[in-house]
């Protein structure tokens, strides 16, 4: 299914960096809707554009906007999206396929960097999630925590592909909560792009600094009620690069008790599949106890990854709910998850906020950890390595 229409510019809505939200007459239908444009040129009222409809037609979860195309007046040639040395494409052989300036490629100045066999994230945590919803609650615990923290935010291409979609990563970008933000694959619009996971998480290690790496998937996951078709799935390749490359894996679970759906209550299956099955590495798990019957139903779910012996747990009460409350005012836009707020599912965000809290009184010892051994955190028995940090850390998985 592929719905195009044409329709009128009545109104920009929103303008920022890489994106704009239009109001526009739809011709057939006479209809008043709204269309996001990702294009970097200018729309005047009266314009007539070519739009996408087929997500909301379907009435998927996309905010409910189409996507323009480009006008339907007859144009000349032009460079929207001028580079400096890029030639690798991105949404290759697309009608949208464009060229990016690729951290990594020949021209670039920091190729010199990924031509090293030896390029390691040093130890470096990453905090990994499948729900984009979940960044805001993630970074400003860790900014809180430690103002001073330089965190860069790297995206993968599992869901959406233009970052500029996010609402989330304009805000925290804007705030001055994350340095830098890298798109990798086929995603695309980061402050730095890059070819494939390996490099976009080294490049925010050498090319940024960066003290905490997150690697959330973008807005617009999809999934198929089976445990091999959803966006999810691609953490798994993430928690192998990562490991690898001798980074730090910390996974914020994916957990609601407000979700209808009896596969996504408590920890998700997209969670347990991921790390039971197709995780081939070790990971840390940060577990929420939410102090009420909810705890029961978490202690059930993780009985199979605790036989696997495969990653370690580590438990920890959740924050309050005058904590989200606050941070959710601090933020100044709206805490939701799968469209509901935190109030009618606060466990998502508490788990979120507890992960950075967790993460914010490790550092210290992390990064002790790597100077002691460069590679405790990239050997084939990473889980060794990781046992051996929380003996020396005082925890108890």
């Amino acid at each position: 299914m592929l719905c195009l229409a044409m329709g009128t510019v009545l109104q920009v809505v929103e303008k920022r960096m890489g994106m704009q939200l239009l109001e526009v007459l739809i011709e057939e239908t006479g209809n008043r809707e709204r269309a996001i444009s990702i294009a970097h040129e200018e729309y005047s009222i009266g314009e007539k554009l070519i739009m996408n409809t087929t997500a909301v037609r379907l009435k998927l979860g996309t905010g409910g906007y189409h996507l323009v195309v480009g006008k339907a007046e007859q144009m000349t040639e032009q460079d929207l999206l001028p580079t400096s040395w890029g030639h690798v494409m991105k949404m290759r052989y697309s009608p949208w396929q464009l060229a990016i300036d690729a951290v990594e490629e020949q021209a670039s100045p920091h190729h010199d960097l990924f031509v090293r066999h030896d390029l390691s994230l040093e130890g470096t945590p990453v905090v990994i999630s499948e729900l984009h919803s979940l960044l805001p609650a993630t970074v400003l615990t860790l900014k809180q925590n430690d103002p001073q923290t330089k965190i860069v935010y790297v995206m993968p291409d599992g869901a959406s592909l233009p970052i500029s979609l996010s609402g989330h990563v304009h805000q925290l970008q804007k705030a001055g909560f994350l340095a830098a933000t890298i798109t990798t694959g086929h995603a695309w619009g980061g402050d730095y792009e890059a070819v494939t996971i390996h490099s976009g998480l080294l490049a925010a290690r050498h090319v940024e600094n960066a003290d905490i790496i997150i690697c959330m998937l973008g807005p617009g996951v999809a999934g198929t009620g089976t445990p091999y078709a959803f966006s999810g799935i691609q953490l798994a390749e993430v928690i192998h690069a990562v490991s690898a490359l001798g980074g730090f894996p910390l996974l914020i679970p994916r957990i609601s008790f407000a979700d209808p759906r009896r596969r996504h209550y408590g920890m998700s299956h997209h969670t347990t599949a991921i790390l039971s099955r197709f995780a081939l590495r070790p990971v840390v798990l940060s577990m929420p106890q939410v102090g009420n019957q909810y705890d029961t139903i978490l202690e059930q779910q993780m009985v199979a990854l605790q036989k696997l012996d495969k990653h370690v747990i580590i438990r920890g009460m959740v924050a309050n709910m005058n904590r989200i409350a606050s941070m959710e005012k601090e933020y100044g836009s709206a805490f939701t998850t799968m469209g509901r707020s935190w109030q009618e599912d606060p466990v998502p965000f508490q788990t979120a906020v507890l992960a950075a809290d967790q993460l914010s009184g490790w550092r210290v010892d992390l990064a002790k950890a790597f100077s002691d051994d460069p590679h405790c955190f990239s050997s084939l028995d990473t889980l060794a390595g990781l046992d051996l940090f929380w003996t020396r850390n005082g925890e108890q998985p």
